[in-house]
Order: structure tokens, then sequence, then C-alpha cells
């Protein structure tokens, strides 16, 4: 089988395509692009900030949203594409961060990362909602928000659900205890004078380590206490030694923590013997 070398005519075709293609370009128009970015930064703040549960007002919403336009128009200028998620911390740091850096790095990470997470689902929603439905950028931005919402929303359940339960061990002289119970951020008892964070255990459970008249033999003090359609009270509360939290998003120890003692059961079918204030639970 012969192979018949192509003619002047056909490599001067093949030529001309050539040509054609490579001189195939986008035309962006920067003001629109740049009022697009921008509500779209608005948007994804929005939604971020409220699944970090991140109070954010609208000056800083705004300044983030502007930076990250900013930074995505110039990296078009630029014909720097692939620079594009450089604009998500520059956004995250303007609207989400909180000051000192040092110690609340956890924090911003969160934010950053939960940024990151809304922008992929928005990214998915807004691609399949153009390729479905004839509408404009507006409306597509608004309809992949609330997709965006709800998809992180669950996955943020998910992680939540899984994140507050807890092992405790609690240490007391040469005596240990390990308790199954649960992070409750509606858990807000502080000790009066000191502001220490409180958790509550079973007071029939933590008498195995206090042992019998801990009362006269170490002492105790009162945390007073409102629950929902019942009235005031006050629960006695004790220092233990160490106590080591578990979770499926980590571990941490506290020395000396204060626990107060719960004159009932927590839980009916025994899941919950303690309820572990928000601070004494790993970040």
């Amino acid at each position: 089988m012969r192979l018949k070398r192509p003619g002047p005519r056909a490599s001067r075709s093949r030529q001309a395509a050539s040509c054609s293609i490579i001189s195939m370009y986008y035309e962006i128009y920067i003001d629109q692009f740049f009022a697009e970015q921008f509500l779209i930064g608005v948007i994804l703040l929005a939604v971020t900030g409220i699944l970090c549960h991140a109070v954010v007002s609208w000056k800083r919403l705004a300044a983030g949203a502007l930076l990250s336009a900013v930074c995505m128009t110039a990296f078009v200028c630029l014909r720097m594409p692939m620079l594009f998620p450089m604009s998500l911390p520059a956004a995250a740091a303007a609207a989400l961060w909180k000051r000192p850096l040092k110690k609340e790095w956890r924090h911003n990470r969160n934010g950053t990362l939960m940024l990151l997470a809304v922008t992929v689902c928005f990214g998915g929603a807004a691609e399949a909602l153009c390729s479905l439905l004839p509408l404009s950028v507006t409306a597509v931005s608004a309809l992949a928000a609330i997709a965006a919402y709800g998809l992180t929303r669950s996955l943020g359940r998910q992680i939540q659900k899984g994140g507050r339960a807890a092992e405790i061990t609690i240490r007391k002289g040469e005596r240990s205890l390990v308790l199954h119970g649960f992070v409750d951020t509606g858990n807000q008892l502080t000790e009066p004078v000191t502001g220490r964070p409180v958790s509550i255990a079973e007071e029939t459970v933590l008498e195995e380590l206090l042992g019998e008249g801990w009362e006269e033999r170490q002492g105790f003090c009162l945390i007073p206490y409102h629950t929902l359609g019942e009235s005031d009270g006050w629960m006695r509360a004790v220092v233990f030694d160490e106590m080591r939290v578990v979770t499926r998003l980590g571990s941490k120890s506290f020395q000396r923590p204060l626990l107060a003692l719960y004159e009932g059961e927590l839980s009916k079918k025994e899941t919950c013997q303690m309820i572990l204030h928000p601070e004494h639970a790993p970040p």
C-alpha cells in the first residue's frame, strides 16, 4: 500500500486551518468580568460566614469580595489564570480572619478551607446550571449559591455530628475513669468568680472517683445554672487532676478541670454520661 504525499494545495489548506486555530481568542470585558467576580465573591463569602457561624459585617464582606475581584481581574490581564486560587486566601483574610493571627490561626484556617469547599461546590453547580438552563449570570450565581449552601451545610452537619461525640478520661489521684459524652455548644456554664468553663457529668458516675465522704475531704463550689422550663438552681462542682477528651476531630488534655455534678441521668439510654463545655473540646 503506497502513501501519496499531499500536494501543494493540500499543504496550503492545512496551513490555513492551523493558522485559523492558532488565531482563536476570547473577548473579555474587564468591567463586566470585575462586576461578576465581585458579585460571586459576596455570595461565596456570605455563604461561608453562615456555615462557619462567623459574624461578618457588610464592610468586611465587601472588602473581601473587592479584593478577590481585583486579584482575579489582575490575573486575567497578566494572562496568569493558574494564579486564580490565590484570590481565595486573600478574600478569606479580608473578610473572615480574626486577629491576633497567632492565637486565632485555627479559626482562620477553617474559614479558608470552608471558603475553598464552598467555591468548589459553587463552581460545579454553576457549570451544571449553565449547561442545562439558558439563564443570566446573576440567576446562575444565585441558584448556584443556594445549591452550594445546601451541599456544604449537609456536609458540615455530618462532620459536626461525628465530631460532637467524645470519649473522656478523667483522673483523680491514682484513679481514672472513662466516660462517653458529647460537646454541647449550648453549655455555657462558667465558674462565677474565675470564669473557668464547667462541664457537666452524672454525679453517680463521678462518685466512683471521689469516694465516700468526698464533700468533707475535698470540698466543692456551687455553680448557678438555668434551663428552659425549669427554675434556677445550683450544682456542686469539683476540681479533678486531669481530663483527656478524644473526638473525631482530635484529642486534648486539660489540667485541673472543673466538673459539675448532675443529680440524675443525662441520657436514659446511658449513651451520654457527660456534657462537655465547648472550651473543653479539641479544636
